[in-house]
């Protein structure tokens, strides 16, 4: 016996995602909150699974376990549609009738494991504005299969996202792309009396965060940005480019240590008054010894190794702390750092970083994720009181973000703290005075 038949009514904006009017490469979906990009796409690889034998691949920046892939959402729809069709497993989705696959991976650090989907039907790459260019360019090319397709939906966080200049930019004059800017107004209709409610207090309260977070523009210094204006600067200057590795001067490395997210690893050297981002380096999931390797593999002449001020701490499992195990591996140049300090008035963000940055040169290319780190840094929103918190927001751009501002601290106390004021006096020792003094 046949199973009833499921109506969807689905609004007209994503019709290409159920019904393409040709084949797309890229689709690519973008906007404010409550614009419904993630389950409408979601929805249509669903629907479309169901009708045929389907590859598919959910990717997203960084994904340390299941709980941060769309799958949870995945599993709502099926729930709601009642489409029995599919099973949720507890690494992936598969439908029993027609044998659709949907995976679940995070790009950052996982090139090898990425390049074993290219034989993909189609790649979801959700949260894309956090996507670092070394994945897009690892990610495009492996999804290759023919007729394949990469779709990317995201919420603009700096105008110079990676995900804009390397897939938007890059395909929208090719006929190859389909590209959407949707926001909440467009499926008013499918909206909570809350959501709306939620969206025109920000409206009225603060137009210019309203206009980043419910219409999908850009970040700027007024809508949280943190270093937006000071790198747009830097950019006017020409101070980021080509900052090559000065071997007559010394290197510092800077980290902001991570236990159970990301690392990051900032170079520089000082060249006179300017500070010169030379490298950058950041990896999850690895150990300590990981991160030594690196630091020996540079090859530079390290003058001296800044870690946060938790480094003396003594972990549980060895017993040891950070600073010992540096010095056990050949570093013996440590200096551990104070704790940053965010209170509003006396910040580290407004009274060292930002002032310091205008002696800052970046290498473009060494310092790529990094950089793209530092445009996307943003001040979290408080939701309860409709306004901008004090601290910046803990995700994906806080660890490079953080090593910033500690490098910047190195860079200017050190520097303050090494200065020596010099005068010069003449001295007449006592013995030549006295015999003078017989003499005459």
């Amino acid at each position: 016996m046949a199973k009833d038949a499921i109506e969807l009514v689905i609004p007209e904006q994503f019709k290409e995602l159920f019904q393409p009017s040709q084949q797309w490469r890229h689709l690519i979906y973008k906007g404010g909150r409550a614009s419904g990009k993630s389950t409408q796409v979601a929805l249509s690889r669903l629907i479309l699974g169901s009708q045929k034998k389907l590859r598919g691949l959910c990717t997203r920046e960084f994904q340390n376990s299941m709980d941060d892939s769309v799958k949870a959402l995945l599993a709502d729809l099926v729930s709601k549609y009642d489409l029995t069709d599919w099973q949720v497993l507890d690494k992936e989705l598969r439908n029993k009738r027609t044998g659709s696959e949907i995976h679940f991976k995070g790009l950052h650090n996982n090139e090898q494991t990425i390049k074993s989907y290219e034989g993909v039907d189609w790649c979801w790459v959700e949260e894309a504005q956090s996507v670092s260019a070394d994945s897009i360019n690892t990610l495009i090319p492996t999804i290759r299969k023919k007729g394949s397709q990469i779709i990317w939906t995201y919420n603009p966080l700096t105008e110079h996202d990676p995900v804009k200049e390397l897939v938007e930019d890059r395909y929208k004059d090719r006929g190859t792309a389909f590209i959407l800017h949707i926001n909440s107004d467009a499926i008013e209709e499918l909206l909570s009396p809350e959501t709306i409610e939620e969206r025109e207090a920000m409206r009225k309260d603060d137009p210019d965060l309203f206009a980043h977070v419910w219409l999908g523009q850009p970040l700027t210094s007024r809508t949280g940005s943190v270093f937006g204006s000071q790198i747009a600067r830097a950019e006017q200057d020409g101070r980021i480019g080509s900052v090559p590795y000065d071997a007559s001067a010394g290197v510092y490395a800077v980290f902001d240590l991570g236990m159970s997210d990301s690392t990051a690893i900032w170079w520089y050297q000082m060249i006179g008054r300017e500070i010169h981002m030379i490298d950058y380096y950041e990896n999850s999931g690895e150990e300590l010894g990981h991160y030594i390797s690196m630091l020996h593999n540079k090859g530079y002449n390290y003058t001296t190794i800044y870690l946060p001020h938790d480094a003396k701490q003594r972990e549980l499992q060895t017993g040891k702390t950070r600073v010992e195990f540096f010095e056990q591996n050949g570093f013996h140049n440590i200096e551990v750092l104070r704790p940053t300090n965010f209170n509003l008035g006396e910040d580290d963000i407004n009274l060292i970083a930002r002032p310091a940055f205008s002696r800052v040169w970046i290498d473009r290319d060494k310092c790529q994720r990094g950089l793209e780190c530092l445009r996307a840094y943003h001040y979290e929103y408080d939701e309860k009181n409709k306004l901008l918190k004090s601290k910046p927001e803990h995700d994906w751009s806080s660890h490079a973000s953080s090593a910033f501002i500690y490098a910047m601290m190195a860079a200017t106390e050190s520097s303050e703290a090494q200065q020596v004021r010099v005068k010069f006096k003449t001295y007449t020792p006592k013995a030549f005075r006295k015999q003078e003094q017989e003499y005459f």
